[in-house]
């Protein structure tokens, strides 16, 4: 008898993930990443006014891709074993849809209008709208932010909707309701076209959206239209009940099924964050902190239901099945973190390629690919001294603690015998005293902090920045051996929602990455690095 096999597919902000696993042996039986076109070119896309948007088709065309790559050669016998899909995606990343729950973007009306497609995390053309429900929610009866840290954020799904039927009005008079990209992909593979059948998930709903048991599942109508008049139409429109990851959403669509020849009762889960699934594929436990160190960082943390879980203020939220089922998980992150890496990358290449406008390709790749290491290199022999550069890590505005997107980042210390080596340097401790910031909120709250794991793109690929991380926080960071965590634990997911496990901690134990690596503190650098840190606490209360 053949093995029952299970597809993880982990949706990014540059490209889309795709695992083939076989559960019984845990092994990856095949990998594909499709890179997305549209967002390659900026597309959509307004740095200078934090517009970012994703167009579908990016989606749409990822997943083929995918599903292609998955089963190529010898692999096409495999798709009639895959019984399962678990899927995550990047949030919060809302979308206007139409009746049939189709995004308005993939109607020839509104094919290139930006406020059509979707609204991709970090997005933060919403600031103003947040502070309205801010303002609201402190005078409602009650504060549905109490869950979300206490402050509602730009970043997230009632923002920017706001914000779009603000700006926008053909949008939002055609807009029949609006989905997370989480909750759209499963409705893309089932193709399913009523709204109210949709089971949002609970991750997207209680850390972006404000769903919380405790208050009757959403806001109240009365909050919304009391809030804007734009919201009448939508109210009834929404949901009551979330779901956890480990629940079936439907089955594959006919177009799959056709298409890559997949069982037509392929099951799909439903859908969730995808720094959450990374989470659950890296071996997220109670009392471990889990960090997805990628462009962004997002900071996860659970604890049992029944354990009174404090509350902790100025995080992303705090919800019940969140992360894990039975768990209530806590989110927080950096809204920058290799972000920052890559802009200084950037303002070093950009003119240098101006200049010399004869590098061949190849050497253009060359100074892409290698001129981070040779800065990290550079910045490991380096002393570390109560007298270096200072940088915030606010490029991309504050997510936590206590978000504010106003925010800007800054330095302190320059001379004129700054070099570069040494601006990087300062832009990884500012990066990682960032983290130790969000690390104190916890423990200051009274969460217990035992183990913190480490995994995304710089978790596997820089050993200088995760050593500083190391030294900054004062604990051992562990290191996965898997690259694709996101997708491992959306396979994860569909092994439970298919019945091949009892439970998430089964599956896990089975399937999920296994630590390869571990950085411990350097005692020679940790004093120098709290001297440093006070520094920088001081620099980020500094307003102009």
């Amino acid at each position: 008898m053949r093995d029952k096999l299970v597809i993880g597919l982990d949706f990014g902000t540059d490209s889309a993930r795709g695992i083939l696993v076989n559960p019984r042996t845990s092994e990856v039986l095949a990998k594909s990443v499709a890179y997305f076109k549209r967002w390659a070119q900026g597309l959509y896309c307004n740095p200078a006014l934090d517009q970012y948007r994703q167009h579908p088709l990016d989606y749409m065309e990822a997943i083929d891709e995918i599903f292609a790559e998955l089963f190529q050669g010898d692999g096409a016998t495999f798709v009639k074993d895959v019984i399962a899909i678990g899927t995550n995606s990047t949030g919060s990343t809302p979308v206007a849809v139409d009746e049939q729950s189709r995004p308005l973007a993939l109607s020839e009306d509104f094919q290139d209008n930006p406020n059509a497609m979707f609204i991709l995390w970090k997005d933060h053309t919403a600031i103003k709208e947040a502070d309205e429900i801010n303002d609201l929610a402190k005078k409602w009866p009650v504060d549905y932010t109490r869950y979300s840290g206490g402050i509602y954020s730009s970043e997230w799904f009632w923002a920017k909707i706001l914000h779009i039927n603000r700006k926008d009005t053909k949008v939002r008079d055609k807009a029949f309701t609006w989905l997370e990209q989480s909750d759209w992909i499963p409705t893309y593979l089932t193709n399913l076209q009523k709204p109210a059948a949709i089971k949002r998930n609970r991750c997207a709903a209680g850390h972006k959206a404000m769903w919380n048991a405790d208050h009757g599942g959403l806001p109240s109508s009365e909050f919304f239209c009391s809030l804007d008049p734009s919201f009448y139409h939508l109210v009834n429109r929404f949901y009551t009940d979330t779901y956890t990851s480990d629940q079936t959403f439907g089955t594959i669509s006919s177009y799959f099924v056709d298409k890559y020849g997949f069982r037509f009762d392929t099951i799909i889960t439903v859908g969730a964050i995808d720094a959450h699934h990374g989470a659950v594929g890296a071996g997220i436990q109670p009392h471990t902190l889990v960090k997805v160190l990628g462009t962004s960082t997002c900071d996860m943390f659970v604890l049992p239901e029944g354990a009174n879980p404090p509350m902790v203020e100025g995080i992303c939220g705090q919800v019940e099945g969140s992360i894990l089922p039975g768990m209530v998980g806590y989110e927080a992150g950096q809204s920058a973190f290799g972000d920052i890496f890559n802009w200084f990358k950037n303002t070093l290449i950009k003119p240098t390629v101006a200049i010399l406008d004869d590098l061949t390709a190849l050497q253009r790749a060359r100074l892409n690919d290698d001129l981070l290491n040779y800065l990290s290199t550079a910045a490991a022999t380096l002393p570390v001294t109560i007298d270096d550069l200072i940088f915030t890590d606010y490029h991309n505005g504050r997510r936590t603690p206590d978000v504010d997107f106003t925010e800007k980042a800054s330095a302190y210390g320059f001379n004129l015998a700054t070099e570069p080596a040494q601006i990087f340097k300062a832009l990884v401790e500012g990066a990682a005293f960032g983290s130790r910031a969000i690390m104190e909120r916890f423990t200051q709250h009274g969460v217990s902090i035992q183990r913190i794991l480490a995994t995304g793109g710089i978790a596997s690929k820089s050993s200088y920045v995760v050593q500083v991380l190391a030294d900054v926080m004062g604990m051992d960071i562990d290191i996965v051996d898997s690259d694709q965590t996101g997708a491992l634990g959306s396979a994860v997911f569909a092994a439970v929602g298919a019945g091949l496990f009892a439970d998430i901690g089964s599956a896990q134990r089975q399937i999920s990455a296994r630590v390869i690596r571990t950085f411990t503190p350097r005692p020679d650098y940790m004093e120098t690095y709290g001297q440093l840190y006070q520094k920088y606490q001081a620099l980020t209360r500094i307003k102009l």
